[in-house]
């Protein structure tokens, strides 16, 4: 197994290895791998080289700029990188080029990390494949014939193999933690408003503002350390971005299993999940009760999961159609419809609503997302976290969007695979994290998600850890 991130670091502190050595293992896996997962689709080779010397000058002559000084990092292709492109993988975007670092990439830098290139994304984000208009489509590391996941798939894939030692990823419709569980390592999904989001991707032609609402900025990472490692780097309020406030965490060191009121659902209604993941919660609960922990099998009462999935609907059209011209509204609406909303029937109402141009629309849409925010924290009052599922089960089989998947009886519609699962918490902004639970008999990966009231990133981190120690956690592709 390669090292984690924070071991790296440690390493090069103390003096065993250097920022070089450590690059060039990881460019000459990518070279190696990269090949068939296409996970990496922008290499700075000469300049991640260049960094890395320059780091180790730094270190000879005592200086560390921070806990990952001279440790190798991607970032997905959405973030900007000064003077590089940032397309989204989309024709569109093609040859937007950014302006500056992102503000999250900027904080890796300043704590030391080198930037090795980007990752591979679906057309626009918008799918849990990794199938774009400029790249070959990513490939998931365990069985080449299913997806990694998405949209940070390509992160996911450079991370569970090796070519990269942490990750910079972006969720907005379970973008960080789908393909976190696809491929067995850990996803954060941020607390809304915590991590700037200046710089996350192409700003349109003439577009004078942009509201961000439900996307965050996250690490992904191969252990639960390095993900806190990365999460204490990012977070934050900015003197240029307002929006992030200032927060007094709280610390979740010292606590044990049974300090945590643990509450759990296998499935949600309307939308069950598959039997691999009913049994893979059912024995994840169970051996945190056989390891001291209470569980208790609680479901949010007053359709409160339906009508977060509902919010998302409606709010979801009003973000990405931001500066679109109105003639080509329906021709997005429709599109949707075509792949990723094949299938689905509900909603439809808040579809149409979402689609709507004018600030009375929005400001309703933000009226019913605060009220639904104070149900999900008055949930939170009675359990400290909540245990789900990420998906159906593990990864699916590539294919074309929009296409029906199997089920354990019957097939789903496309988007119902995934996004009833995890969209939940993009509408109403709470932290959630995927915590890998090893192989299931087919050798995929499959996890857990776990989701905690806002501003409880700690916990959701040192319940990972906890739980790491009597959980298969990571396991390497073969």
């Amino acid at each position: 197994m390669v090292d984690s991130a924070t071991e790296l670091a440690r390493r090069i502190r103390d003096g065993e290895t250097t920022s070089t050595e450590v690059v060039e293992a990881h460019l000459s896996r990518i070279k190696e791998l990269n090949q068939s997962l296409n996970a990496v689709v922008l290499l700075l080779e000469s300049q991640a080289l260049a960094e890395a010397s320059k780091l180790d000058r730094e270190a000879a002559a005592g200086h560390f700029r921070g806990p990952l000084h001279g440790v190798p990092v991607t970032v997905k292709e959405q973030f900007w990188l000064k003077g590089q492109r940032t397309t989204l993988n989309s024709k569109m975007f093609r040859n937007w080029v950014a302006p500056d670092d992102s503000l999250s990439v900027k904080r890796l830098r300043g704590a030391g990390a080198v930037i090795m290139g980007k990752t591979n994304v679906p057309a626009n984000l918008i799918d849990y494949q990794v199938q774009g208009q400029l790249f070959p489509e990513g490939k998931n590391p365990y069985n080449h014939d299913y997806t990694p996941g998405g949209s940070s798939g390509g992160a996911a894939a450079a991370l569970a193999t090796g070519m990269s030692a942490l990750e910079l990823g972006g969720d907005f419709g379970g973008s960080i933690r789908v393909p976190a569980n696809f491929t067995g390592v850990y996803g954060l999904k941020t607390t809304e408003n915590t991590i700037p989001t200046h710089g996350m991707g192409p700003i349109p032609k003439g577009a004078r503002g942009y509201i961000s609402n439900m996307a965050v900025a996250g690490p992904m990472a191969r252990t639960p350390e390095d993900l806190e490692t990365a999460w204490r780097i990012l977070r934050g309020s900015d003197e240029n971005e307002r929006t992030v406030p200032r927060i007094e965490w709280h610390d979740a060191d010292g606590k044990s299993l049974a300090d945590y009121r643990l509450a759990w659902v296998d499935q949600w209604p309307g939308h069950p999940s598959g039997r691999k993941m009913q049994a893979v919660i059912a024995d994840f609960v169970r051996a945190l009760e056989e390891h001291g922990s209470r569980a208790v099998n609680a479901s949010p009462g007053a359709d409160l999961h339906r009508r977060s999935l509902a919010l998302y609907v409606r709010l979801f059209p009003q973000v990405i159609t931001q500066g679109v011209p109105r003639p080509i509204r329906p021709l997005m609406k429709a599109q949707l419809r075509r792949t990723l909303l094949k299938g689905l029937t509900e909603f439809q109402d808040e579809y149409r609503q979402g689609f709507k141009i004018g600030f009375t629309n929005y400001a309703e849409t933000m009226t019913l997302r605060s009220a639904l925010i104070g149900e999900w924290e008055r949930y939170f009052d009675d359990h400290d976290l909540l245990i789900c599922p990420m998906s159906y089960g593990p990864a699916f089989k590539r294919c074309k969007i929009g296409t029906a998947l199997p089920g354990d009886t019957d097939s789903m519609p496309y988007i119902n695979y995934t996004w009833p699962f995890v969209a939940c918490f993009n509408a109403t902004g709470h932290p959630a994290i995927n915590i890998p639970l090893g192989l299931g008999d087919d050798g995929l990966p499959i996890g857990v998600q776990v989701v905690g009231p806002y501003w409880r990133e700690p916990d959701l981190i040192e319940f990972a850890k906890l739980v790491a120690q009597f959980t298969p956690g990571f396991v390497p592709p073969p």
